[in-house]
């Protein structure tokens, strides 16, 4: 079975409590945002800061199976310094289910 690389996945976050969902490309595009009705009482920065911490978390977890993917065909360890790593998805993950 082929392996299917980080850019034809999709990558899916949500909330604590699951009142915003948030689906990202394998190449980092939103694809969509789901948003549950609990959610539409908080005022707008405070839903806004929930669909982008969903969306740091989908985007980070996509580059790191992009990492992955290159560490697995064999690129060089600088080749891959521009990518974000484990730590990088921690603290947003931390960040998100702080929301």
């Amino acid at each position: 079975m082929a392996h299917a690389f980080a850019a034809d996945r999709e990558y899916t976050a949500h909330t604590r409590d699951e009142s915003v969902w948030v689906r990202v490309s394998g190449a980092g595009h939103v694809l969509g945002v789901q948003l549950e009705p609990g959610v539409m009482e908080l005022r707008g920065p405070a839903i806004a800061e929930r669909i982008q911490a969903c969306a740091d978390v989908a985007y980070l977890e996509g580059r790191l199976d992009e990492r992955a993917d290159l560490e697995r065909i064999g690129r060089p360890q600088y080749a891959l310094n521009f990518l974000p790593t484990h730590e990088d998805l921690a603290k947003a993950r931390v960040r998100l289910m702080s929301l």
